[in-house]
């Protein structure tokens, strides 16, 4: 079941502030040498151990704090090495190797094999367990798979714990409901170990009625996080998957933008205002910045910056999670397709470019998750190249065909559709096309190909053909288009 964190607000004085800060401090430094000694028991023996003896690493935190950060470590790892474990299945997928050599290399990378070589032959059963395939897993296979899973971990940096916060369990933070004769004004209270043994501090917290009125187990975690100064309470909860949700559609893709946020196959368009307000929001933080950075003051340090980029974040988060809920139960979908593309546009400045793919494209990948998880609807990502300048209709690909942001009309068979809404088309066709893995440069190929076998491309009109022969894509193509209908026949 999926986890889900509830922030609640707290009355903490300064010292105590103060306290959990220097808390904090002393537990990322000591994740990031747990993560250290992970990697070195991990390239070794081949994986993380959360139990493993950690008396030696100096920190000022008690070793019941150590070993609930050392758990903490080890998850946010193994999860990094799951979504590994995918990139390996591309690479391997879309590899010139025979496929019993990619055989092999998937079942290693299924048990996450790749450095203890506990493994000797892959195995492949039918449904009823007989045996399919059987093949021993040589030397050779072992330092294929650890040479293309390093690979993977040079284009993605390993987790930093710099700015994590604290998942804390019932050893170090104890969670407790407000006694009937004490603090009437606060419903809970948080008692939190220090790095001053037997000092421990309360920390007293207001009830989320948010919280309190959603289903799901109230765990024995607490999360706390630093912001501005302050610190930030959540309580964890362990919300039931929805076994009564019934699909309505089967099928809705989706394409992102900026003049509309979403856009549906269907036609509908969400989000008309974001890309207004994104601009409202560039315009005067780009302006503070050039003003404050002309006094000689870093933006970064003042309250004003602070609260501008704090409400940016806080709108874009709202607005998508909004927009996705609307798209949600008007379609409630089986499956969702959806391109994997940066989420930037070259009017806005560089620093909101940024925001935007890293803080806008994690919001919209929590919630559908959230989907995913919560209501078993199958999330697809596909290859966005070419999608916004091919037609849905005849599949004509021609940079030309896109007029401007908003509007699509083909040169060949005279299609008229919003650009966004002929985006997300032709995502919807790309969820079965093997194209959803290929190169750009591939797709391209692919798409020119699927338009001119059938024979009708080639007995066009002399307009059309025209239009081909102009178009660049179509270069390497041009020989069979300068035959005329009545010579081809």
């Amino acid at each position: 079941m999926p986890i889900r964190a509830y922030k609640h607000k707290h009355n903490a004085n300064k010292n105590k502030v103060e306290t959990v800060r220097r808390i904090l401090k002393d537990y990322r430094k000591t994740a990031e040498k747990i993560s250290k000694l992970q990697w070195y028991l991990f390239f070794k023996e081949g994986s993380f151990n959360k139990n493993y003896k950690i008396n030696h690493i100096p920190s000022k935190l008690s070793e019941r704090y150590k070993q609930t950060c050392q758990y903490q470590v080890v998850s946010v790892l193994n999860s990094y090495t799951s979504n590994r474990q995918k990139d390996f299945i591309k690479t391997v997928y879309r590899s010139s190797l025979d496929e019993d050599t990619k055989f092999i290399l998937f079942v290693i990378n299924k048990s996450k094999a790749w450095f203890n070589e506990k493994l000797t032959t892959a195995v492949l059963k039918d449904d009823k367990g007989k045996v399919i395939k059987e093949l021993p897993i040589e030397k050779h296979h072992y330092k294929l798979s650890r040479k293309i899973i390093k690979q993977t971990f040079k284009k993605n940096r390993f987790p930093s714990f710099k700015h994590i916060s604290m998942q804390l369990d019932q050893k170090v933070a104890k969670v407790e409901k407000r006694k009937e004769d004490k603090a009437k004004e606060f419903d809970w209270w948080i008692k939190l170990s220090t790095l001053e043994k037997g000092k421990p501090i309360y920390l007293p917290v207001y009830k989320n009625s948010y919280f309190e009125g959603k289903e799901g187990i109230h765990l024995n975690f607490v999360q706390i996080n630093e912001k501005e100064g302050n610190i930030e309470i959540a309580f964890l909860k362990e919300v039931p998957k929805e076994t009564s949700y019934l699909p309505k559609t089967n099928k809705i893709s989706i394409d992102i933008g900026l003049k509309a946020l979403f856009a549906v196959n269907t036609g509908d368009l969400y989000g008309k205002q974001f890309y207004k307000q994104l601009k409202y929001y560039d315009k005067i933080i780009t302006k503070l910045q050039a003003d404050l950075q002309r006094q000689g003051i870093n933006p970064k340090g003042t309250k004003r910056y602070k609260e501008l980029n704090r409400k940016l974040k806080e709108y874009i988060k709202n607005e998508i999670n909004r927009l996705l809920n609307r798209i949600f139960k008007t379609y409630q979908p089986k499956e969702i397709v959806i391109e994997d593309i940066n989420f930037q546009n070259s009017d806005l400045s560089p620093q909101l470019n940024r925001l935007l793919n890293r803080f806008g494209m994690k919001i919209i990948k929590q919630k559908l998750a959230d989907f995913e998880e919560r209501y078993g609807i199958k999330i697809i990502k596909v290859n966005p190249a070419y999608t916004s300048q091919t037609c849905s209709n005849c599949g004509y690909v021609d940079k030309r065909n896109r007029k401007s942001q908003e509007k699509f009309e083909c040169l060949i068979c005279g299609k008229k559709i919003n650009a966004d809404v002929n985006a997300s088309r032709n995502i919807g066709v790309r969820s079965s096309n093997p194209m959803k893995s290929q190169s750009r440069r591939s797709v391209l190929r692919m798409l020119v190909r699927a338009y001119l076998r059938d024979d009708k491309h080639y007995a066009c009109n002399s307009r059309a053909r025209e239009v081909i022969l102009g178009n660049r894509y179509f270069i390497c193509f041009h020989e069979p288009l300068k035959i005329t209908s009545k010579e081809k026949s």
